[in-house]
């Protein structure tokens, strides 16, 4: 897994990203505080991020920025150096199928914290509209940290992926232990998981820790 001090960014890159970022917003003819609204990140930390002063720089951050400016997020990735210089950039494609056989696990947190699980069973759902693309895989829910958004026991749907959007809802693992958190982002670019259950604390996490997203929550099912 990937610490979180490996998003530190060294100043000529930032410089360089900042620039870039700023040319692409102003040729779309966004202003700071329209940008800022339209990927729901605060636009102290853009102006931060342009004028090269924001030392760490998480690859979620990068991938809503590159969605707001329309494009594709490796350009981003490849100016921090998160891409080799040879690495093409190539739209994502995906196979759909009529149905889909979706792996089942034990549990997943909405609390403080379970390790990941074997798998109980396999799902076959139909891929309407394309909206089981992709890897995907459902767990169970053990807690309610995220009601009443999503219940305890319930089955939740997470679809793989590097980058889960802020205020978005993603399944993760924190030193070995899995958590279904919204993503928040602070000022300064560090990632904050929250419960919807305000009666659960926030996990900030700490540059020591290690951090993998497992995917974004797409669906779930009620299970009674």
């Amino acid at each position: 897994m990937e610490k979180i001090d490996k998003y530190a960014i060294d100043g000529n890159k930032r410089i360089e990203l900042g620039k870039f970022i700023r040319e692409k917003r102003e040729k779309l003819g966004l202003g700071l505080n329209q940008l800022a609204i339209k990927i729901d990140i605060t636009n102290s930390l853009i102006s931060k991020l342009e004028n090269g002063v924001t030392q760490k720089i998480s690859p979620f951050l990068l991938k809503q920025l590159a969605n707001g400016l329309r494009i594709d997020y490796k350009e981003l990735y490849k100016i921090v150096g998160y891409l080799d210089e040879d690495e093409k950039i190539v739209p994502n494609a995906e196979i759909t199928f009529n149905f889909k056989k979706v792996p089942v696990f034990e549990n997943i947190s909405a609390g403080y914290g379970a390790a990941e699980s074997d798998i109980l069973d396999y799902i076959s759902l139909p891929n309407y509209q394309g909206t089981f693309t992709g890897d995907i895989f459902a767990v169970q829910v053990h807690g309610d940290s995220m009601e009443n958004t999503i219940e305890d026991k319930s089955i939740v749907f997470i679809k793989k992926t590097d980058w889960v959007p802020e205020k978005k809802i993603g399944a993760f693992l924190i030193n070995g232990e899995a958590y279904l958190k919204r993503v928040a982002f602070k000022d300064d670019g560090s990632i904050v998981l929250k419960s919807d259950n305000t009666c659960y604390p926030n996990i900030e996490l700490k540059y020591s820790d290690e951090f993998e997203v497992l995917g974004i929550h797409i669906g779930t099912f009620i299970n009674k």
